[in-house]
């Protein structure tokens, strides 16, 4: 099995995954009001897809490691084809609602087997670089969705975009279905006892607590920071879309960075650190004084960010694996059978819920208080996390062993 295939094959299926959700976004609102959607039906659609990635998650999980990778990444990325067909012509805004919704289900396949495989196919000293590489195609595909599909929309017609993500698509699902994807099938009954000791052991707790918050802050950001960056400084659609874009391009770059650092000096430093570097740098999202200072602050954000959430991929591998050692007690337990499906099934399932929690409640607390009250309140749940992780996580790569 030639790995850097695989691996090359796992990173377009992120990229082109994510670089359809962006493709959406600037193009759903004009196209949402030519069919007669109305404000609030535009938000069920942009739901729809968050819905589908909280509900599939799991069950795309747990069918890794019940009947391999390949189908759930090949059956993953003709999903994604066919939520965009079905996009490119929609007529009516509930099959608008269905075409999101299959894609968040899509979406759920790709990333829990994505994440799985690269589980799978590395050992634990080369983990987070690996992962760090997949964030970064993600982010890459963020950045460029919006501004590809915006400049296609307007040259090239609606279905211009969408005929191209789909071929992408037909393509990618034919690769991966005659790509070596290695074998992964456990019986139902080691499905179910793993899965009793994730949700009890303390690693995983952590590990998703720290994926939970993440996903919570930057979905809480979304709504609320525009709309004090135009009271604040008058900055319009384009302006604010320039800060994202500067935030998810440090995230992106910074990344693979992380991921080594976390290989040779270990999982917990960097979460800790990330957590805690993040809570400073909140705040001044809606401290700074000027234009400038904001911007420093988004990307300050987004290298922080990176620096928690990409140790914390291959920390929930390895602690699954030791689950899946401790509990099973088998001679015959491998990488290709460490049941890494179901791990960042639940994985997924906390970053959706994050999404879709974040602003709601994000919201809610800003009609009550102001905007800064919602910040310092965010970090202090980054510093209340970061607490639980220095007394409770345990280390799951040991640096000596990398620098011997």
């Amino acid at each position: 099995m030639n790995i850097n295939y695989v691996f090359i094959l796992i990173n377009l299926t992120v990229f082109l995954d994510t670089l359809l959700y962006g493709i959406i976004v600037p193009v759903v609102p004009y196209y949402a009001t030519t069919i007669g959607a109305s404000p609030t039906m535009l938000g069920v659609i942009f739901a729809a897809y968050s819905t589908g990635l909280l509900l599939a998650s799991v069950p795309a999980g747990l069918a890794c490691d019940r009947y391999g990778y390949r189908p759930v990444m090949v059956l993953g990325m003709a999903g994604l084809t066919i939520s965009t067909l079905i996009f490119m012509i929609s007529r009516s805004d509930w099959l608008l609602v269905i075409s999101r919704l299959l894609q968040g289900i899509a979406a759920a396949a790709n990333w829990s087997a994505g994440l799985a495989l690269v589980a799978a196919l590395y050992p634990p000293h080369l983990r987070g670089q690996k992962m760090g590489i997949v964030m970064t195609s993600t982010g890459l595909g963020t950045i460029i969705g919006p501004v590809l599909g915006g400049t296609l929309y307007q040259f090239a017609g609606y279905a211009f975009p969408f005929l191209l993500t789909a071929g992408m698509g037909a393509l990618l699902s034919l690769l991966l279905w005659f790509s070596p994807l290695p074998a992964n099938s456990a019986p139902a009954g080691r499905q179910q006892l793993i899965w009793q000791q994730l949700l009890t052991n303390r690693n995983i707790f952590w590990g998703v607590a720290i994926t939970i918050t993440g996903s919570f802050g930057f979905g809480m950001l979304e709504p609320l920071l525009p709309i004090d960056l135009h009271k604040r400084f008058g900055l319009g659609s384009a302006g604010v879309g320039l800060l994202f874009g500067a935030l998810s391009l440090s995230f992106a770059l910074f990344q693979p960075l992380f991921g080594i650092l976390s290989d040779r000096l270990g999982r917990k430093p960097l979460i800790v650190a990330g957590l805690l570097s993040t809570a400073a740098t909140v705040p001044w999202l809606v401290l700074a004084p000027n234009v400038k200072l904001v911007t420093v602050a988004m990307i300050l954000l987004g290298i922080t960010a990176g620096a928690y959430s990409t140790p914390a991929l291959p920390l929930l591998a390895e602690s699954a694996e030791k689950i899946n050692s401790k509990h099973l007690n088998t001679a015959n337990t491998s990488p290709q059978n460490g049941l890494y499906g179901t791990t960042y099934g639940i994985s997924n399932t906390a970053y959706s819920a994050g999404l879709v929690a974040g602003p709601l409640v994000g919201t809610f607390l800003a009609q009550r208080w102001d905007i800064l009250t919602v910040m310092l309140l965010y970090s202090a749940l980054l510093g209340a996390t970061a607490i639980g992780v220095m007394a409770r996580l345990q280390e799951t790569l040991k640096a000596r062993k990398i620098l011997s």
